[in-house]
Formats: C-alpha cells, structure tokens, sequence
C-alpha cells in the first residue's frame, strides 16, 4: 500500500492562512541516509492530509532560508559519525519534531513561502512570482498607459500578492501595437476627462493617471494579487465596484489610481509611501526590506503615545463606519495596511474583500464562533490594532489574557474586544466603541474633530444597485464559510478535550493498580 496515501485535491484557490500541523511519524535509512516522513494536515477536517519525505538536509536548507528572520530556531547540529544508530535517530526525530512545530507556531514563519514549500511542495512549487509578471503584463497591455518595472520582492506576507515599481508612459509614447489603444480618451492625451473613465468590462482609471505632473514627482507601487477562496462576485460586477473604489473620495482611505483584472485576480495601482506603513513604524523597519527581515525579529519597537493611539483610532472606526454604511465591509484591518500621512490615518488594500482574499487574522477569529459577522470581524481586527499601537508590540493569541501597561480607560476598551469573554458574548458595535470614554479622554481638540468630519461629510462612495446586491451576496457566502470552518475547529477542539480527558483518567486507573499491587 502507498504510503503517501490519496493526496487532497486543494479547491481552485486556496485558503494561505489555514493552519498546517506537522507529526514526524516514522525514520527510515534509504541509500545510506535517514528520510524522515512526515505527516500533514491543513485546517481542522481529517481528509486535508497529505505526507512528505524529508531528510536532515532539507530541515538545513530551510533554516537557511528563514534564518534572514533574525528568529532563534532550534535546529539540531549536523552529527557525521554515528548518525545511524537507533538511539540517535529517534532523538533526532524528536529534536526535528520541536523545530518544525516552532517554525509552524509563528505566524510569521508560517506564513513565509519557504515554509509552505517545506511542508507542501505540491501547492507550493510553482514559480508565483512569473505568473504575477505575465498576468499583470496582460493587463497592462490592453490599456498601453503604464510601463511595469522591476520587482520590489517579497516586501508583503501574502504569498500570492506581488508588488512592482511601475511608471506612466510618456503621452507621445508608441504603443508595440496600435490594436491594443483602444480610444484616445484611453491614452495620455491632455484631455478633459471625467474622474473615472471606463477602460473596458476588466479596468478602470482616474485621470490621476493621466496628470503626468502628478505622477512624477509621486512614487507609484503596482500590486498584483491572486483572487481568494471568499471570492464570489462575478466578473461583470467586479469591473464595476473596481471603478467604484477608483473614484471613491475618503480623507482616511488611498484609493487606487488604477485598478483592473482578469480571470486570474486583480492589478491595481496606488502611492507607494516612502516612509513604509503602521507597522514599519512599530517595528522601526524600512518598508522595502523583505518581510521576514522586517517584521521577523525586529530590531527596534516602538509604542505610540495615548494621544496617537487615540486619533489614530478614533479615525479608523470612522473610515470602518462610513464603509460599512454603504454596505462594503473592510475585512482587512491590520497594521500593514495602514499609513500614517500629516497624522492622518489613510487604509490600503479596501478592494481586498471583493476579491475574496483571507484576512491576516483569520487563524484567530476562527477560532470564536461570534466573531463571523463582517462587523464583528472589524471590530476584532481593531482590537489588534489598538493592542499594537499602545503595546508595540502584536499579540500572538487570539485572545488577550492579561492587559496592563496602559491607563484604564484603554485597558476597559480593549478587554471590551479582545478579552476570552468579550470574544465568548459578542463584541461591541463599531458605533459603540466610537463613542467610548477613551476617545473622548485622549483624542484631538473639537477643532480638529470638526474639521475631520467635514471632510467625511464631502466622502463619496457610490454603488450601483446590482453592485450592492452582488457584495451583500458575498457577505452572506463569505460569512456562510467562516461559520462551516469555526464549526470544524470547536469540533476538533471538543475532541481533543476529550482525548485529554481519557488519557487523564486512564492514568489514574493505572497509578491506582500500581498502588494496589505494592
């Protein structure tokens, strides 16, 4: 019988942020060397199971790969004599169980290419980075507008999502061939244009792209990124929202100066932010540095003052409570995505829901069962962000057990969203936590929340209705998912609870029989 058993077949796309858990099971020599099997299984349903051969080697060579993290990993030494004794080999074994359970432990690691190629090179072997260049370039050419530059590497954790410099061409620019420049409102003529200029049933523009005055003096970032499993929006609806987020007009959003698609994902253009995002900040990191290095094990961190904790967040729960007005969740919220300008907060990446992609923090708020509405998981995602920007430092639980460190009023606001109970009950309303004490104590003067909302008065977001039916759709869908998968793992959990529960009990039959007998 094979041992590798029936492989999983992976829906079309997949789910990066689901758990993977590794059990060395066996040793065997092959060739005059020891070959490790290891057994794998993604998510919490037994039948996402899979196994890999590895040797000593292989474990090296991935600790080469992440060693750019600046993470201490307890591989073992590499033994030359004696290495095929019984003894050695089940220590080793041991020894290797350790590493690759602490290399799957951090979110970090885990989530790094390296390590998903480890422990699933069938899902993982394809060159990612060239399929991003061809499809961007597809993009790309039916418009003719934007000439794509070198790759800015592995600067994001998404293993899918790849990031370009990318230039304007200048307006007298020939195109390669003339059949791919569909109109002169589609080049860069210096017309009068509208705000938005349809560019086919797969792009969208603003005339930012057209304004070369703009373009120059401002650093634009391409980003390409695979469509996700929650992706259930069709594609005739999707070029519409696109050209929605293009000429949406928010103070503490940065929309995309360009965005398009194809069947593959979705290319967008926006302002690459030379001094990096929230977390660069946090972890003192420069932005265009790799995002093992950066945010492995930073060399500096830096918490913020209660008063920018405070602005900061009284401006994001704004921006998440004008988006969810017009019935278009965030669902992305985390340190990454967000930049700070002139003490304005601005949020990236708003297309990322209708594209169906997995939220960072996903392998935490899959675990409470109250947290699956699109609301609920905003407000969850929040509490990460306010516990980072006060502590400088994220959690690595789902839930805080002890907060301190912090005045309070802070620490009533966090325990409020991030405490086991709060995530047990249900969590506040992004409405509630606006109006919390905490914002009233530590934010800016009436001035200036004055002035900040008459910007958000003058905010546009305008959906078609068939666009409002289709996102809705895809909440329900999106939510509809999460629900099955929170089932699976408070399943996996009771079974584990009482596996643990037999095992005590059963060592207590034999202690007490062992007593009996002496």
């Amino acid at each position: 019988m094979d041992i590798f058993g029936k492989r999983f077949e992976d829906e079309y796309r997949s789910d990066d942020t689901q758990e993977i858990n590794c059990i060395i099971e066996t040793a065997q020599e092959v060739n005059g060397h020891t070959e490790y099997l290891l057994r794998l299984s993604r998510g919490y349903l037994k039948q996402h199971t899979w196994r890999v051969l590895r040797r000593y080697n292989d474990f090296a060579d991935l600790q080469k790969h992440l060693s750019i993290s600046g993470i201490n990993l307890p591989l073992p030494g590499k033994k030359f004599f004696g290495n095929m004794r019984p003894d050695f080999i089940a220590e080793r074994r041991r020894e290797l169980q350790i590493y690759i359970n602490t290399v799957l432990m951090n979110p970090i690691l885990a989530s790094s290419l390296p390590a998903k190629r480890f422990v699933d090179p069938d899902s993982y072997s394809q060159s990612f980075h060239d399929q991003a260049v061809q499809n961007a370039l597809l993009c790309l050419r039916s418009e003719g507008l934007w000439s794509l530059g070198t790759t800015l590497g592995a600067i994001g954790w998404r293993l899918r999502k790849h990031y370009f410099k990318v230039t304007p061409k200048p307006p007298d620019s020939k195109s390669s061939s003339k059949a791919l420049v569909k109109s002169g409102s589609q080049t860069h003529a210096h017309v009068k244009q509208s705000s938005v200029t349809g560019s086919g049933s797969n792009g969208s523009k603003s005339d930012h792209a057209n304004d070369s005055s703009h373009t120059e003096a401002t650093e634009l970032v391409l980003e390409w990124l695979e469509y996700g499993p929650d992706k259930y929006i069709e594609d005739k609806e999707l070029g519409g929202i696109l050209k929605c987020l293009v000429n949406m007009q928010h103070p503490n959003i940065e929309s995309p100066k360009y965005a398009a698609h194809n069947e593959n994902g979705c290319l967008v253009i926006r302002k690459f932010h030379k001094h990096g995002s929230l977390k660069d900040i946090l972890c003192m990191a420069t932005p265009k540095n790799p995002f093992l290095s950066k945010y492995g094990n930073p060399k500096g961190r830096t918490a913020l003052s209660m008063k920018q904790v405070a602005i900061y967040g009284k401006q994001i729960l704004d921006v998440l409570i004008f988006l969810h007005s017009k019935g278009y969740p965030y669902g992305h919220l985390h340190s990454g995505n967000i930049v700070i300008v002139d003490d304005c907060v601005k949020l990236l990446d708003v297309e990322n829901y209708i594209l169906g992609v997995p939220s960072f923090y996903r392998p935490f708020f899959v675990q409470h069962g109250k947290i699956y509405k699109s609301e609920a998981i905003d407000v969850y995602c929040f509490g990460h962000i306010l516990f980072e920007m006060s502590m400088g430092y994220p959690m690595q639980e789902s839930v805080a057990r002890q907060i301190t460190d912090c005045p309070d009023v802070l620490k009533h606001l966090l325990e409020s969203i991030l405490s086991k109970e709060a995530c047990k009950s249900g969590l506040p309303s992004l409405e509630q936590l606006s109006n919390h004490e905490f914002f009233k104590e530590y934010s800016a003067s009436e001035t200036c929340r004055k002035s900040s909302e008459d910007d958000i008065a003058r905010s546009q977001f305008k959906l078609s209705i068939n666009a409002k039916e289709a996102i809705k759709l895809a909440i329900q869908k999106t939510e509809n998912r999460l629900r099955e998968e929170q089932k699976s793992v408070k399943n996996q959990k009771r079974i584990v609870r009482v596996q643990e529960l037999m095992s005590c009990e059963e060592e207590k039959r034999k202690s007490k029989h062992k007593a009996l007998l002496h």
